[in-house]
């Protein structure tokens, strides 16, 4: 792999553009923010442009994040020592410039995930150290030919996947010079009450520590690939599973993820491969969450599946029904009996238990991020060109793809399991002829 030059013309902090009132300076994580404390998202946007975006254009970039930042003030706060509360004191984000000696079109034509790992301030997942840290940070790349790559990452106890769309849209409509009137809706403090947070985080860190040395290592054999579903495959798969009579018109997202967990159940042969869908919980609760509030709100439901132990070949539509029951039982009870005062999570870390990996079992997570408006932050160059998200190990992750009606398919695996899966006729016939870019 040829290496890529990506030189660092500047590197500032944005505050909010107004100060955050002393009333509201400390926002409450919750129990399930601090689950994710640990951990950042790291996404990249790429923007075709007819020239390099000039110092103006750099400028207004900040101004509207810093307005943007006046409404999600806890972005540019810090954690306290107590890894109970972010201290909401404006001492801003990271914002970095850099010019990148390469053509944008040769990197999408053949993107490497080691070269856009480069676009980002650091595409480290794991945050070992979180208290007095940037939450938010951000660089500018510009390509030599005028193409532009928004990459940052941001803390996952701040912003899940939902809270990051609506970031990134709200971001890109003050930078087009629109209004944005839904600011109230940014901030609650009601999670906190709903799943209280661990006073003590000692059993809670230890347990993400192992978890991400373990996850370090296994990144040495995984490979990310992107595959496009167009409409008329989704609907051809959609139609066969109800033709089927084992599930009624399953949704686009029930059907996908059946679609990828059978994929991945067969080319894991002799091994348990649970299926953990992430759920967004803002429209679960009772009463519901405000759409828009920051913070990690997701709930994972997990679906399980005996291997088959005499080689028989399992089917999506013989699992779209246990995938369809486990996502319709999320609701306020569900999240309450797992993450909430009692819980049995939080009683499994305040004991200070250790989950033990089990060799003969494996567990692929899922979310989805269809319906959300990755593919339509526009800041005025227009739409982006690709979204990258920096996947874990055993990831998969659907987004809507540009292209009308299709869905892209991100999936993180182990190098042999991706290459018995990229084998499998059956899951091939739904993906798209269109180039599948090999990250």
């Amino acid at each position: 792999m040829a290496a890529m030059k990506v030189e660092v013309r500047s590197k500032e902090i944005v505050r909010p553009s107004s100060p955050t009132p002393q009333t509201l300076n400390n926002y409450k994580l919750s129990f399930m923010d601090q689950l994710a404390l640990n951990v950042r998202i790291p996404f990249v946007f790429f923007y075709n442009s007819s020239s390099a975006i000039s110092g103006g254009a750099i400028d207004e970039l900040k101004k509207s994040l810093s307005k943007t930042l006046s409404l999600m003030y806890p972005l540019t706060g810090r954690v306290k020592e107590d890894k109970l509360t972010v201290e909401c004191n404006d001492e801003g984000v990271e914002f970095i410039v850099a010019d990148v000696a390469e053509n944008m079109c040769c990197l999408l034509e053949n993107p490497e995930m080691e070269k856009i790992k480069q676009l980002i301030p650091t595409a480290k997942v794991y945050e070992p150290q979180p208290v007095g840290k940037v939450l938010l940070a951000i660089q500018v790349n510009r390509f030599s030919c005028g193409g532009i790559a928004m990459g940052f990452f941001v803390s996952h106890a701040i912003a899940d996947g939902s809270a990051l769309a609506k970031f990134m849209e709200t971001w890109a409509s003050f930078n087009r010079g629109c209004a944005v009137n839904n600011g109230s809706g940014f901030i609650s403090d009601h999670s906190s009450i709903l799943f209280p947070p661990l006073k003590d985080t000692s059993a809670l860190e230890r347990s993400v520590r192992m978890a991400a040395a373990a996850v370090e290592q296994e990144e040495k054999n995984m490979i990310v690939k992107r595959f496009v579903i167009p409409a008329t495959a989704i609907a051809q798969l959609k139609e066969e599973i109800t033709i089927s009579g084992s599930v009624q018109r399953p949704s686009r997202t029930e059907a996908l993820t059946a679609l990828v967990w059978v994929a991945v159940i067969n080319a894991t042969p002799h091994q348990t491969v649970t299926l953990s869908c992430m759920v967004n919980l803002r429209g679960r609760m009772e009463p519901p969450l405000p759409p828009n509030c920051l913070g990690s709100l997701t709930y994972g439901a997990t679906v399980n599946c005996e291997a088959a132990k005499d080689g028989t070949v399992v089917t999506a539509v013989q699992l779209v029904q246990r995938i369809r029951d486990s996502l319709r039982a999320v609701n306020d009870g569900a999240a309450r009996k797992v993450y909430g005062e009692g819980g049995w999570l939080r009683a499994v870390f305040a004991r200070g238990d250790e989950f033990v990996r089990n060799k003969d079992c494996s567990t692929l997570y899922t979310s989805s991020l269809c319906r959300m408006a990755y593919y339509e932050v526009d800041f005025g160059w227009g739409k982006p060109r690709l979204v990258v998200n920096m996947l874990k190990n055993s990831m998969m992750l659907f987004l809507d793809a540009a292209i009308n009606g299709a869905v892209e398919v991100w999936m993180g695996l182990p190098k042999q399991v991706m290459h018995t899966l990229t084998q499998d006729h059956h899951f091939l016939a739904y993906v798209s002829a269109f180039p599948k870019p090999k990250l």
